[in-house]
């Protein structure tokens, strides 16, 4: 793709870490649920939509890191770097949580020291300053174009965010261990606390009257965008997205804990 007289290689990134990486869990989970499933004493069968969306938690990541949204956030927009992030972070890890049985997290987390840290990382206060620390952290400028100019550290920076994003959302749809479940009122106030932080990063990018990023004030960037019309954009794409998702969340919760307190039958994750 040529922008502004400027060739940048705009397309798939067929980076075999991202693909081994991806290749493996998708057939470790597949065989979990499938073939070994039947070995495992008291493990249920996982419906078709459950898995469902564990693959589609998956297919998200391809899409973020293999597609040509990879290469046209490494190297032309900033805008396209925060879909990049949202997809890692706001999308795919509540879909894997939401794939993942909890007998298979029993399985893979047993009782004992390795159980009391997931129940205490877990903890709603623990899970939000985990996650919107990774968050700001990695939105500082001076971190953020160290990660574009060096793929070590933009590798160790993409699987931050998935990491600390799956504990992020576990308060609000991880189901095991019993302990580490969090009632639905409690769920509400976690998922407007943690849009707080969020919207104020959105907010600080899209109102500042500069570029706070110079990796892209000194590169060509696609569509015609100034450098500062990139970062507005990037910005709002972070901030009415997130905010959408996290309040359906809470609106989800708030049906269930009106159900709840209804005495209407709620159904019970696996």
């Amino acid at each position: 793709m040529l922008l502004h007289g400027v060739e940048h290689h705009i397309g798939w990134v067929w980076e075999p870490s991202v693909l081994v990486g991806l290749a493996v869990l998708v057939v470790g989970y597949a065989l979990a649920v499938g073939p070994l499933r039947r070995r495992l004493y008291g493990a249920e069968p996982v419906p078709l939509m459950q898995q469902t969306a564990f693959y589609a938690g998956t297919l998200i990541v391809f899409v973020a890191l293999v597609s040509p949204l990879d290469s046209l956030s490494d190297e032309s927009l900033f805008s396209a770097h925060m879909v990049q992030h949202l997809l890692l972070m706001f999308a795919a890890p509540p879909l894997w949580l939401l794939g993942t049985p909890g007998w298979l997290v029993e399985r893979l987390i047993p009782a004992g020291q390795t159980r009391q840290a997931l129940v205490l990382i877990t903890h709603p206060v623990a899970a939000f300053l985990i996650f919107t620390a990774a968050m700001w952290a990695w939105h500082v400028p001076a971190a953020y174009d160290a990660a574009l100019a060096n793929e070590t550290l933009h590798i160790i920076e993409h699987l931050t965010f998935m990491v600390t994003a799956v504990i992020g959302w576990w308060p609000v749809v991880g189901w095991y261990p019993e302990e580490a479940r969090v009632a639905q009122p409690i769920k509400v106030l976690y998922l407007f606390a943690i849009s707080l932080p969020c919207t104020a990063l959105a907010a600080l990018i899209t109102l500042s009257p500069m570029v706070l990023y110079p990796f892209y004030a000194n590169e060509p960037l696609a569509f015609g965008l100034t450098p500062l019309a990139d970062q507005q954009l990037g910005g709002l794409l972070m901030w009415l997205p997130v905010d959408m998702i996290l309040m359906g969340a809470a609106s989800l919760a708030l049906i269930r804990w009106f159900n709840e307190s209804s005495g209407q039958q709620v159904p019970v994750e696996s």
